[in-house]
């Protein structure tokens, strides 16, 4: 089973000081974060049964590499959490069902956009289809 790894918060910690010693009044405190560790696929399916996400796939046809992202999210130019570049990338796309999807052919949101609704599975983006060739930048609101 693989897992994922989710920072969901912080608690204080004694700093430099042995644990066989007892804490006296006046110690310094510092933030600590929190690490859970939560299997992926368990997280993926309650995010995807909100119906609020978007996945992204590489080829025609829902074909080659995908990226999921549960919203609502904004995402100014295209490159995914790991660094990889999505730019010009995006050959099809799946929505949920309570996911309003605007993608952008400019970064920050400008020029032309396309509104694509909830529930669609669209296996070719392209112009013949309505659609302007590339993608880079969009929004994913949650209705």
């Amino acid at each position: 089973m693989a897992f994922g790894i989710s920072i969901v918060g912080s608690v204080g910690a004694q700093e430099n000081i042995p644990s066989s010693k007892p804490v006296k009044n006046g110690g310094t405190m510092v933030e600590v974060p929190v690490t859970v560790m939560v299997p992926i696929q368990v997280s993926k399916n309650l995010a995807m049964a909100k119906g609020c996400w978007v996945k992204l796939y590489g080829k025609k046809n829902f074909e080659g590499g995908s990226l999921l992202l549960i919203g609502p999210i904004n995402v100014e130019k295209m490159i995914d959490p790991l660094g990889g570049n999505w730019k010009n990338k995006v050959r099809s796309l799946e929505t949920g069902s309570n996911a309003n999807f605007i993608i952008y052919d400019n970064q920050n949101f400008r020029d032309e956009n396309k509104f694509i609704d909830p529930n669609k599975r669209i296996p070719d983006l392209s112009k013949k289809m309505g659609f302007f060739d590339d993608i880079r930048s969009m929004q994913l609101n949650c209705i």
